[in-house]
Order: C-alpha cells, then sequence, then structure tokens
C-alpha cells in the first residue's frame, strides 16, 4: 500500500494502517529506495508501477514492483 494515499480516507487516524494485516505501509519514496536497494544487491531491473486510481498529489493506493533479471 502507499501511505501517502491514506489521507483520502478522512476516517482513518494518523499514523494508522488501512487494514489490520498489514504489517507495513510505505510512501512511494520508501517503496523506491526499498526496490533500489534489492535490485542492487541481487542484480536485478525493476519498474514501480500504481495500482488503483492515481490523485496527482498522493499517488495511488497501492504500488507493485516487477523485478527482471
Amino acid at each position: 500500500p502507499n501511505q501517502e494515499y491514506n489521507v483520502m480516507w478522512p476516517s482513518l487516524p494518523a499514523h494508522k494502517f488501512r487494514h489490520r494485516d498489514h504489517r507495513f505501509e510505505w510512501t512511494r519514496a520508501e517503496f523506491q529506495t526499498w526496490a533500489t536497494n534489492v535490485a542492487e544487491t541481487y542484480g536485478y531491473t525493476f519498474s514501480i508501477s500504481p495500482i488503483g486510481p492515481e490523485d496527482e498529489v498522493v499517488g495511488a493506493p497501492s504500488q507493485m514492483a516487477v523485478f527482471t533479471r
């Protein structure tokens, strides 16, 4: 999930996850950093794609990375 998108749910308290089963919700920058580290460590390239409708300020509700060797 994209943590930045959580502001789109006004009833969600600040710094709370959207769902109980989420162990983390990263910002787009945090996700980019994680993907970069994984790719560099293991010799992959990657692309990040939004999942769901994108808000021009906070991005999409979720995000995914596809790693390619």
